[in-house]
């Protein structure tokens, strides 16, 4: 949760300044994408629900972070496409797009690792420190954005999410161990 409040911080923070100055956005043209791109988003992540039931919810946010990763990256490596205006609005809209699309996977992942008893706490957990990540990435950006590159942003920002990647990928599910007594009824 936390990493991924540290990429949607940067990117959040990372973005609009891109758009504006360096791909010459104009302040409307950029709220319009973010609008027309984030309810495509949102209709894609309620779409993907049967996905992460189907094929379970790390296998799918591994799946839409390694999608991130190679976007940011791809971004990065590509400033020589940065005057092509249909590479641009397909960049920036892929970007915007797939942010709903990773919140729901992430959630996801978060609900199916809350236990029942205290699900509720333990979610509140989660919101808050992916939460503290949001704002540890807008910090990290604006701290780092007067003495870095736009290339370096994106390349940074795709780094975090290999960071995240990374992270969700060492950790696998552990069978359940059942006590010796298992099969007993329980006693009141």
């Amino acid at each position: 949760m936390f990493f991924d409040g540290v990429v949607t911080g940067y990117g959040e923070a990372l973005m609009p300044i891109a758009a504006v100055k360096l791909f010459s956005f104009t302040t409307t043209e950029w709220s319009q994408l973010v609008a027309m791109m984030g309810l495509t988003g949102a209709f894609a992540a309620l779409a993907l629900g049967p996905l992460i039931d189907r094929f379970g919810a790390r296998t799918m946010l591994l799946l839409t972070i390694g999608v991130v990763c190679a976007h940011t990256f791809l971004l990065a490596g590509t400033q020589h496409l940065w005057t092509n205006s249909s590479y641009v609005l397909f960049m920036l809209s892929a970007y915007v797009l797939m942010q709903p699309v990773t919140m729901v996977c992430v959630i996801a992942l978060a609900m199916s690792i809350c236990s029942t008893r205290i699900s509720a706490t333990q979610f509140a957990v989660y919101m808050s420190m992916a939460n503290l990540g949001h704002s540890a990435g807008s910090k990290i950006f604006g701290s780092l954005a007067e003495y870095t590159s736009f290339v370096q942003n994106y390349a940074l920002l795709g780094a975090i999410a290999v960071t995240m990647f990374g992270t969700i990928a060492i950790f696998r599910k552990h069978p359940a161990t059942a006590p010796a007594n298992a099969m007993e009824p329980p006693t009141r």
